[in-house]
């Protein structure tokens, strides 16, 4: 039944789309330069959800062959839909750094969904706008709601590990990946897979792609092996 509902409700993304862009969360962020460009460089941080959307679809339409058809041949194995994932993830695009309007690094705040103490930045932030904008329109697909919800908090994990990887040389191990994985999906694999597909496309802005490469490398070598799965390692070539 989850898979079937989260397939029907694709007809709602337009909807969807819709009142993420009349939020004054969009209206804000529209307003605000993204960081990853000069201040005087007239790019806001809207162009950079659009664009990363844009490169959502993009990397849906490549043909199935070479490192794309090695990745896309892993959804059924997973019980993903590839459908419902580019639904999901073109939501995710548009609000994963939406939070950068209000992030705070210093601040600690209630964790909207664990309760839990947590750093004010701008994941978390942009959670709590997905929450805000869409909580109607996803309330009747739950399983379909955590997966967006954690994705959008959870995307720019690979880039803190990889930070934290050149800065102590620690690698996440098993039980790391499984923890990250289970906040995003009831299934193996499924969430790391969210995240790895979102991280091709979250590159608008970014001259270094290394934490991007690294990421599919370890995730391949610490977790999806473990899991007897092939996970395909991309190329720069693939990615831009």
């Amino acid at each position: 039944m989850y898979f079937r509902e989260l397939i029907n409700s694709m007809k709602h993304l337009p909807q969807i789309e819709a009142h993420i862009k009349e939020s004054a969360w969009w209206q804000q962020a529209a307003n605000t330069i993204d960081n990853h460009h000069s201040n005087t460089s007239g790019v806001m941080l809207t162009h950079h959800l659009e664009q990363v959307y844009q490169n959502i679809a993009a990397i849906f339409q490549q043909p199935e062959t070479g490192f794309y058809g090695q990745l896309f041949a892993l959804l059924a194995p997973l019980q993903l839909n590839k459908s419902t994932m580019l639904t999901d993830l073109k939501i995710v695009a548009l609000l994963h750094d939406i939070g950068k309007i209000a992030e705070d690094k210093t601040q600690v705040i209630v964790h909207p969904l664990t309760g839990k103490p947590a750093h004010k930045r701008h994941g978390l932030v942009s959670l709590m706008a997905a929450m805000e904008i869409l909580g109607n329109d996803l309330v009747n697909y739950p399983g379909r709601r955590e997966c967006i919800y954690r994705t959008i908090e959870l995307h720019d994990i690979s880039y803190g590990l990889f930070r934290e990887y050149t800065t102590t040389g620690d690698i996440p191990q098993t039980e790391h990946w499984n923890h990250i994985n289970n906040k995003i999906h009831a299934l193996p694999a499924a969430g790391i897979l969210y995240l790895l597909i979102f991280k091709l496309a979250d590159i608008h802005g970014h001259a270094n792609i290394n934490d991007v490469l690294w990421f599919f490398q370890t995730a391949k070598e610490n977790y999806f092996t473990h899991l007897h799965i092939d996970l395909p390692i991309p190329t720069e070539g693939d990615i831009r």
